[in-house]
C-alpha cells in the first residue's frame, strides 16, 4: 500500500473516491470543495493506493480553532475506504497519516463526526481509538411570516 498526500497528481482519483462517498453531490461541487481543501494550509488529504496504483480510500483533515484562547484541534472531515478493501488496515493507515500531520503541528486532539448515513463509521472510529462524546440531535423548525 502506498499513501500519498493529495496534490494535483492524485486529484482525479480523489474526486472519484469522493463521488463514491457522496453520490448525491454533483461532480462540479465535489471538485470545487476539493479545490478549496487543497488551497487551505489548515486542511490536508491523503489517498491510499494498491501496489498497482488503484486508489482504495482517502482521508481529509482540518485544523479547527474554536475559541480565541482554546488549543486548536484536528478534525477528520472525510474518511472513506472502498467497501471491498475494508478490514485490511487501509482506514487505519490513512488515519495514522492524518494523526501525524496533526502532531507535526503540535495538535494533540483529534475529533470526527458521523451520522446514520454511514452505518459502518461508528465501529471504525471506536476501533481506531476514538471515543463517543455525545449523541447529537439537530432540530429544524420552518418559520413562516
Amino acid at each position: 500500500m502506498r499513501i500519498a498526500e493529495i496534490s494535483g497528481a492524485e486529484f482525479d482519483h480523489w474526486i472519484s473516491l469522493r463521488a463514491a462517498l457522496w453520490p448525491k453531490e454533483s461532480k462540479a461541487d465535489l471538485i470545487e470543495d476539493a479545490s478549496r481543501t487543497l488551497a487551505d494550509a489548515d486542511q490536508i488529504g491523503f489517498i491510499a493506493f494498491q501496489p498497482d496504483g488503484i486508489p482504495m480510500g482517502f482521508i481529509e483533515a482540518a485544523i479547527y480553532r474554536d475559541a480565541e484562547n482554546a488549543s486548536p484541534r484536528g478534525h477528520i472531515e472525510a474518511w472513506y475506504v472502498l467497501p471491498e478493501r475494508r478490514g485490511e488496515g487501509v482506514g487505519r493507515a490513512l488515519l495514522a497519516h492524518a494523526e501525524q500531520w496533526c502532531l507535526h503541528r503540535a495538535i494533540h486532539r483529534l475529533t470526527s463526526d458521523t451520522n446514520a448515513s454511514y452505518p459502518v463509521s461508528p465501529a471504525a472510529h471506536e476501533a481506531s481509538g476514538f471515543r463517543k462524546l455525545a449523541e447529537l440531535q439537530i432540530y429544524l423548525k420552518e418559520l413562516t411570516d
